[in-house]
C-alpha cells in the first residue's frame, strides 16, 4: 500500500482502492507515529492529543483501532506503539531524499488536518510542516538545479514552477525557473517572471528580490581572437577571472570566467567545460553575495561532467562546494549527500581530503551533531597542515572555534580562534578576519572574562566588514557587540545591536542560516531579561519556524519549550 501524508493523507491499496479513515485524530496519530524516530508510549501521545478528554487513553484506544482497520490487524500494536507496517508499504514523509521521489503536487504536510489537541502537539505539528516543506523545496531545488546542469529545460521550468508554488517568497525558486526559461530560448517569459516576481516580492515584503534574479537570464558571448588555440585562450581567461574575483574586481572576473565556460563548451573539451564550470560555480557563490542558486547550477554541471570525463579532483572540490551551498542555507541532508559524494572522489589527496573534512564538519555542527562535527574539523586541521595548505586551516580553525562554542568549548574555541588570527595576519588574508576577532570576544565572555579592547577591536572588525560589503561579517560582528552589551547589563543597546546584525545578516537572500538561529536565540533571550513577553512569544514562535526548516536540532527542543513556557 501507499500511505501519503503530503497533501491530503491517504492510504491508496495496490489496486488503487481509497480506504477511509474517519476523522482528524486518527490521522494526527499516525502522523505522530510516523515521524517518530523510536516507538511512543500510549500515555505520551494519549497525552499530546487527548489531554481535555474524559478518557485520554480511551481516545487513542479508537483511534488505533480505526488505522488498525485501515492498515491491519497487526499494525499499531503494544505499549510503546510498534507502528509494524505492512511489508512494502511506501511512505511519502519517509521518501522525500530519496532518488526517484516525485510528487504530482507539492502540499502542506496533513493538508486539512487540525485536530483539536493541547498546545504540545499544535507545536509539534508546527514544526512537522515546517521541516517537511522545507525538505520538498529542497528536493525541488535540487531537482531544478541538476535538470539545468543536463540542459534539461522543460523539466527544470516544471521543477522550479513546482518549487515556487511551495514557497512563493523564497527567491530560489524563481532564480531557477528564469535561468530555465532563458536556457529554453524563451527571454521574453523570463523577462515577464522577472517582473512579475519583483511586483510580488514589494507588494509581500517591500523590497524586491536581489539583482541576482535579474541576472539569471544574462548570457554572455566572447569571440576568440585570430591565430591563438582555444585551450590557450580558455586557460588565460581562468587564470585572469580567478585573479580578478580574488583581487575584489568581481563582475570583471566573473564576465571571464563565463567567457571560459562558453568557449570550453563550444570546443567539447569536458576537461576544461568541468574545471571552467568549477571555477566559475565557486566564484559566484564566495565572491558575490545572492548568487549561490546560479553558482549551485554551475558546480552542478562540474561535477557530472568530471565523473564522466574522470578528473575525480574537480568532481570532488565540485561536490565540496555543493555541499557549503546546502550547509550554508542549512539544507543539511542534501549537504551531506553532496559531501559523501565528494570523499568518493577525493583519491586519498590531503588538500581535498582537508576541503572536504570541514565542510562536513560545518554542516554537522550547525546540525547539532557537535561531537562528530568537530572531530571532522580536527581531521581537517591536520590534512590541511599536511599539504601546506594555510588558507584551509585558517578557515577550519576560524569556522571550527564557531563549532567549539557551540559545543561548549570556550576554553577550545579561544585557543583556535587565535590562532586563526594570528595566520589571518601572517597571509594578511584580512577578508575572513572579522570572522574569528567576533568570536574571540564571545569565547572570553562566556569564560567571564573579556579584554578592555574588546570593544575597538570590534569597531575596526565592523568597519572593515562594511569595507569588505560582506554582510555575514557585518552580522557576526554586531552580534559580538550586543553579547559585549549584555554582558555589560546595557540590554537596550544590546537589542539595538542584534536588530542591526539581523538586518544586516537578511539583506542577502543566501544568508548564514545558523548565524540567524543564534541571533534569534540571543533576542530570545534578551526579551525574556527585559519581561517583554509578546516580542518573547513571536521571537519564539520565528526561531522554531526557522529551527524547524533548517534543521538546527540544537536549538529546536528548547524554542519549542520557551513558545509555551513562561516568559
Amino acid at each position: 500500500m501507499r500511505l501519503n501524508l503530503i497533501g491530503k493523507p491517504a492510504i491508496i491499496m495496490d489496486d488503487g482502492t481509497l480506504v477511509r479513515v474517519p476523522g482528524h485524530q486518527p490521522w494526527a496519530v499516525l502522523a505522530r507515529l510516523v515521524l517518530a524516530d523510536r516507538p511512543l508510549a500510549r500515555r505520551q501521545i494519549a497525552g499530546e492529543l487527548f489531554s481535555d478528554a474524559d478518557d485520554p487513553l480511551g481516545a487513542l484506544r479508537w483511534c488505533l483501532a480505526a488505522l488498525r482497520k485501515a492498515l491491519g490487524p497487526r499494525t499499531l500494536r503494544g505499549d510503546p506503539i510498534d507502528l509494524n507496517l505492512p511489508e512494502g508499504t511506501v511512505v511519502d514523509v519517509r521518501s522525500i531524499d530519496r532518488a526517484g521521489f516525485d510528487l504530482d503536487e507539492p502540499a502542506e504536510f496533513l493538508q486539512g488536518v487540525e485536530p483539536s489537541s493541547g498546545a504540545e502537539f499544535s507545536t509539534w505539528l508546527l514544526v512537522a510542516r515546517e521541516q517537511i516543506a522545507g525538505r520538498l523545496h529542497q528536493h525541488l531545488r535540487r531537482a531544478a538545479v541538476e535538470a539545468l546542469a543536463r540542459g534539461n529545460a522543460d523539466l527544470a521550468m516544471h521543477q522550479a514552477e513546482r518549487a515556487i508554488r511551495l514557497s512563493p517568497l523564497d527567491e530560489s525558486g524563481h532564480i531557477l525557473l528564469v535561468k530555465a526559461l532563458a536556457m529554453a530560448g524563451k527571454s521574453d517569459a523570463a523577462l515577464a517572471h522577472i517582473g512579475a516576481t519583483e511586483a510580488q516580492f514589494e507588494a509581500a515584503v517591500g523590497e524586491r528580490p536581489s539583482r541576482a534574479l535579474r541576472l539569471a537570464a544574462r548570457k554572455t558571448v566572447g569571440d576568440p581572437p585570430k591565430g591563438i588555440s582555444e585551450t590557450a585562450i580558455i586557460d588565460s581567461l581562468v587564470k585572469s577571472g580567478t585573479a580578478a574575483v580574488s583581487a575584489g574586481a568581481v563582475d570583471a572576473g566573473l564576465d571571464c570566467l563565463r567567457q571560459a565556460s562558453a568557449k570550453a563548451e563550444a570546443i567539447g573539451d569536458h576537461y576544461l567545460i568541468a574545471r571552467t564550470f568549477l571555477e566559475l560555480g565557486s566564484a559566484l557563490v564566495h565572491a558575490i553575495r545572492g548568487f549561490d542558486d546560479e553558482g549551485s547550477i554551475m558546480l552542478r554541471h562540474a561535477a557530472d561532467i568530471a565523473v564522466e570525463a574522470g578528473c575525480s579532483g574537480i568532481a570532488a572540490a565540485a561536490l565540496r562546494e555543493l555541499g557549503y551551498v546546502e550547509a550554508l542555507a542549512g539544507r543539511r541532508p542534501a549537504a551531506d549527500i553532496h559531501l559523501k559524494h565528494a570523499f568518493d572522489h577525493a583519491d586519498n589527496d590531503d588538500d581535498a581530503l582537508a576541503g572536504i573534512h570541514a565542510m562536513m564538519g560545518f554542516n554537522f555542527v550547525d546540525w547539532g551533531q557537535h561531537h562528530l562535527g568537530l572531530s571532522h574539523f580536527e581531521k581537517a586541521i591536520d590534512r590541511a597542515r599536511s599539504c601546506g595548505n594555510q588558507r584551509r586551516e585558517i578557515w577550519a580553525l576560524g569556522i571550527g572555534g564557531w563549532g567549539q562554542l557551540r559545543a561548549g568549548r570556550a576554553d577550545i574555541a579561544e585557543d583556535w580562534l587565535t590562532r586563526c588570527t594570528a595566520m589571518c595576519d601572517d597571509m594578511r588574508w584580512l577578508a575572513f578576519r572579522p570572522w574569528p576577532q567576533a568570536l574571540l570576544v564571545e569565547a572570553r565572555l562566556r569564560q567571564g572574562r573579556v579584554e578592555n579592547s574588546a570593544a575597538a577591536t570590534l569597531d575596526a572588525s565592523l568597519a572593515l566588514s562594511v569595507q569588505l560589503g560582506d554582510p555575514c561579517w557585518e552580522a557576526a560582528t554586531a552580534r559580538a557587540k550586543a553579547l559585549l552589551h549584555e554582558d555589560r547589563g546595557e540590554l537596550g543597546d544590546a537589542s539595538d545591536w542584534l536588530v542591526h546584525a539581523r538586518s544586516r545578516l537578511c539583506s542577502v537572500t543566501d544568508l548564514y542560516a545558523a548565524l540567524l538561529i543564534e541571533i534569534l536565540s540571543d533576542e530570545l533571550r534578551l526579551f525574556r531579561k527585559r519581561r517583554k513577553t509578546d516580542e518573547a512569544s513571536l521571537t519564539a514562535r520565528e526561531l522554531v519556524v526557522l529551527a524547524a526548516r533548517t534543521h538546527a536540532d540544537a536549538y529546536l527542543e528548547d524554542a519549542v519549550t520557551l513558545l509555551h513556557g513562561p516568559n
